[in-house]
């Protein structure tokens, strides 16, 4: 008896305290999930050793890093603006609001504003700008509660923008939209399951068994400390769709023992072992993919790739340890609400995708190099704000609304040894000149004439001098993310080191997002050549053939390239996370599709001819490869259309086309490549017999 065996019969015996043990661990899990705290600041993702991050820390270190908030009051006298600014002061949270020289003035003490500035005063035409410093950073909850009190307190008076507003609106609308998305993709999970199995049962027992690995997943993430609020948000839906398979082989496994006479228990035991193997092959290549995520230097993927491969896990432990028992108890109701098949033979769409195969083979040829060039020209898009922020969405109008009145806004920090302050005056006076930089305020830039810096109350001397650091606010006239920006940057950082020594720092959000796109471009090599090396490895150990393993990634990669090639004709600009993000998850989740198809003819070619099993091949994965690849797609496209935050929304549809781009080159252009596969076996099969009979020829002579 072999060691699956053994253990298959372990399972079966034990399956009712298995069981129990499982529900146990789901109650802890579900009581764990309260615990699980979801991180909105996407520049936390930033290694140790980006500029941004060492800048971050140092700030923090020194001065803190306080949340932000514009708040613009529409319709307001002077009069009821200062009596709104005096209230906001006094609300739990707040540290300071800057009113009168405005946007100048975020971080500033109140002996710092220049209220000599007509075209700075925070006032026009009735409407009042309040820049609000709070206490805890931008995603701290106590900085989000805060916010909501003085929205309370405003009502529909105002307009709201800055990171801690997007965080807390993001916040929001992940919490809403969530719950609405798992509903809305397990009724069309369902749904599908339905049609494509012979049985009302059979669905329920699919999904009580994910659902139990999902509750696992969600309670174990307690342990990872935060979350990203996108891994959060998409991980339990994708969980789903990646490994219903499991569930589905261990029920057939289980009726094909049936079917041989075995009884209940006997074809329990069988279809575990068998599916042991199986499901555990298939599952490496998922769990390599997703885990492919974890090389990236931006903590995304290493949230995203760890939440996602355990996912995988538990669902195969649950279909493997907990499932049989709930197989036995349920296959009475199974059994007793079979119905007949809804979808008919698949023979005439695997002849269909036979002889249309080569035309997709020679159009594959002729268009995979316009389609490297297309995907490779998406517009990207690498800021925080990007990834929060769409068109029409409440954070952008509100945005806007406050742009339109009193301009843009493009905050950097500069954090540097204290020195002397002719030498920090004459740095300010530089940067002044540059035609970019709107205005730089530093203690000995403002500080007013004769007003000795020994006179400043400490707690406003802190703002700006402290622990031996200076810091000085540069506003710049520059949008967030632009290469204006980011050569801005570049010259302001050089300036800064040669007045202030090699020991300065700049932080902003234009640092960020310049960071973000040199991680993520060099993280998108790295993640998609380990992605295709450990898949690559898998397959070809599990078939040992090299051939099987490039036949097996050939679809795929170029599902991959058209998926992309899609984003660039749309014209929408490209969140480049998600790019990232959906390669490796496209490959690890529908590479399968290929695998299976490829043992289907292996195992039909021993009995059949060339044509005969390609087309056999195909007919026996349709089944298995339309209930994976739509459950794939329709969850991407339930996440796309339900989510309002952009980069969860784009993540769903990048999915969602992925899946429907894999099914189309498996189903179409995997007969040809069978074909090509089968000759070049029998050609080196030849060969190999050939130069077997020249041997023993020569040893016989």
């Amino acid at each position: 008896m072999s060691i699956s065996e053994k253990c298959a019969d372990f399972i079966v015996k034990y399956r009712e305290k298995i069981s129990r043990v499982f529900w146990g661990l789901l109650g802890i899990s579900l009581i764990l999930c309260l615990f699980v705290q979801v991180n909105y600041d996407l520049s936390k993702y930033l290694p140790e050793s980006s500029l941004t991050q060492q800048g971050i820390q140092k700030m923090e270190d020194s001065f803190g890093y306080p949340g932000t908030a514009r708040i613009m009051l529409k319709d307001v006298s002077m009069g009821e603006a200062l009596s709104y600014k005096e209230q906001i002061e006094h609300i739990s949270g707040v540290d300071r609001v800057s009113f009168s020289t405005g946007s100048k003035s975020a971080y500033a003490p109140e002996f710092m504003e220049e209220k000599e500035k007509e075209k700075d005063l925070d006032y026009k035409d009735g409407n009042a700008l309040f820049h609000v410093v709070f206490v805890k950073g931008d995603s701290d909850v106590q900085t989000k509660k805060t916010l909501r009190e003085i929205e309370s307190l405003l009502g529909d008076k105002a307009v709201y923008a800055g990171l801690a507003v997007q965080s807390k609106t993001v916040e929001e609308q992940v919490s809403s939209q969530m719950g609405l998305i798992l509903a809305l993709g397990l009724g069309f999970i369902f749904l599908i399951l339905i049609i494509m199995t012979n049985s009302y049962g059979e669905p329920f027992l699919f999904l009580i068994t994910i659902l139990l690995a999902v509750g696992l997943n969600r309670g174990t993430n307690v342990f990872l400390g935060k979350v990203s609020f996108i891994t959060n948000n998409v991980a339990a839906i994708l969980q789903i769709a990646v490994s219903m398979d499991y569930a589905i082989f261990l029920l057939h496994s289980f009726e094909t023992g049936l079917e041989k006479g075995m009884d209940k228990e006997k074809a329990l035991s069988y279809a575990v072992g068998k599916s042991l193997s199986t499901i555990l092959a298939s599952s490496l290549t998922t769990v390599g993919g997703f885990l492919a995520l974890c090389a990236m230097s931006f903590g995304i993927g290493k949230d995203m790739g760890i939440v996602l491969a355990k996912g995988v896990v538990f669902s195969l432990l649950t279909v493997i340890f907990f499932m049989p028992a709930l197989l036995l108890r349920m296959w009475n109701f199974v059994e007793k609400t079979r119905h007949k098949p809804f979808v008919p033979s698949f023979k005439p769409l695997a002849k269909l995708a036979y002889r249309l195969s080569p035309l997709v083979l020679i159009l594959t040829i002729l268009l995979v190099y316009p389609l490297n060039i297309m995907q490779g020209m998406n517009d990207f898009r690498f800021s925080n704000g990007a990834v929060v922020k769409g068109e029409g969405t409440k954070i952008s109008e509100m945005e806007e609304e406050i742009n339109g009145v009193f301009g843009e806004e493009n905050l950097l920090i500069a954090i540097y040894p204290e020195g002397r302050n002719d030498r920090e005056k004459a740095l300010g006076n530089l940067l002044t000149s540059l035609p970019y930089v709107e205005n730089v305020q530093s203690l000995s830039s403002l500080l007013p004439e004769g007003v000795p810096e020994f006179m400043v109350p400490k707690s406003s001397l802190d703002l700006v001098r402290k622990d031996g650091y200076s810091r000085m606010v540069i506003t710049l006239n520059l949008p967030g993310e632009s290469q204006e920006s980011y050569k801005a940057v570049s010259t302001i950082r050089q300036i800064l080191k040669v007045y202030t020594g090699e020991d300065s720092y700049l932080v902003g959000d234009t640092t960020a997002t310049m960071d973000m796109e040199n991680i993520l471009r060099t993280d998108n090599a790295k993640v998609n050549t380990l992605s295709m090396i450990v898949i690559f490895l898998v397959v070809m150990l599990s078939f040992k053939s090299v051939l099987f393993a490039i036949v097996a990634m050939i679809p795929i990669e170029l599902a991959i390239m058209s998926n992309m090639s899609f984003s660039f004709l749309e014209g929408t600009n490209m969140i480049f996370i998600g790019y990232v993000i959906v390669s490796s998850i496209q490959l690890g989740a529908t590479v399968d599709y290929a695998i299976l198809t490829l043992d289907h003819f292996k195992e039909e070619r021993e009995k059949k001819s060339r044509k005969e099993a390609i087309i056999a091949s195909i007919e026996k994965s349709l089944s298995s490869l339309f209930v994976s690849g739509t459950i794939l797609a329709v969850v991407g496209y339930v996440i796309s259309f339900i989510s309002s935050v952009p980069a969860i929304g784009q993540l769903g549809k990048l999915i969602g086309r992925g899946a429907v781009c894999s099914l189309f080159f498996v189903i179409f252009l995997m007969p040809s490549l069978l074909g090509i596969l089968d000759r070049v076996l029998i050609f080196a099969e030849k060969r190999k017999k050939a130069v077997k009979n020249k041997v023993a020829g020569a040893v016989v002579v």
